[in-house]
């Protein structure tokens, strides 16, 4: 493990733990740190000895989504630098859903865009209660990435799901426990071990029974949210060609807002 690595992951027994470890960027995705998730996603499906995988964010926050600064600095050529991060990016949330043991994201601080569609393709979401989930696209002129339409539609129903990617794009932990997009809240300094905890009763069922469930609940979502993350990405890199788009991630990266 080192301080320099965008991700990393240590496994202690039977469970895995994978960190985004970019704290001073709020642990925003770019495309070398999509690349780095996907082979560590990559390597824990070839481990047999891994039973459960904890997802959690080094620092401040879970993650607050894409790097803005990177696509503004990349403003000439926005649509092939955002795809060269989306590729990569989509391909890990297909590899957390088929990933053949169960996966518990640790949800605290800002989870925004993107780091909201990669907690919603855990299992399980654990939230601290000072935990913040916002959709974000719509301020950059976007759509949505990383399944989150199709995650939002799916446990929320298409008019609710509608409405929280597009009026209604925020909410605290307790409004995401209540509506199912997270499944327990805990106390900021109760969240590492309420996960132990929850990862423990998990450890204690027989290994064979706990890889078949996930596999059976994941596979009856699996190929249609393949198809919508290609259709996302289409969406996305339409949007990402529009002067609209390149205006507000200049305004988001300068901290004022757009003009309309």
């Amino acid at each position: 493990m080192s301080s320099e690595q965008a991700v990393y992951s240590e496994q202690q027994g039977e469970v895995v733990t994978l960190t985004l470890n970019r704290p001073d960027r709020l642990n925003a995705l770019d495309h070398e740190m999509a690349g780095v998730l996907l082979s560590a996603i990559e390597d824990i499906a070839r481990t047999p000895s891994a039973r459960v995988l904890v997802l959690r964010g080094e620092g401040k926050s879970f993650c607050a989504g894409g790097d803005v600064a990177a696509m503004q600095a990349h403003r000439n050529e926005l649509p092939a630098f955002i795809e060269k991060t989306i590729t990569p990016f989509h391909a890990c949330i297909l590899g957390l859903q088929r990933l053949p043991m169960p996966v518990v994201a640790c949800a605290h601080g800002a989870l925004a865009g993107g780091g909201f569609s990669l907690a919603m393709a855990c299992d399980f979401v654990v939230a601290t209660r000072s935990a913040r989930f916002v959709v974000a696209y719509p301020k950059l002129g976007a759509p949505a990435d990383g399944g989150l339409s199709f995650f939002l539609v799916q446990r929320l129903g298409a008019a609710r799901g509608l409405e929280a990617l597009t009026t209604k794009g925020q909410f605290d932990a307790e409004t995401a426990l209540r509506l199912g997009l997270v499944n327990r809240v805990v106390d900021d300094d109760r969240l590492a071990q309420e996960t132990n905890q929850w990862v423990a009763e998990m450890l204690a069922l027989p290994p064979q029974s706990l890889r078949e469930l996930k596999t059976l609940v994941a596979v009856q979502s699996s190929t249609a949210l393949q198809a919508h993350l290609q259709r996302e990405k289409e969406a996305f890199l339409r949007c990402a060609a529009t002067p609209d788009f390149a205006a507000r991630v200049a305004a988001f990266a300068q901290k004022r807002q757009p003009r309309n």
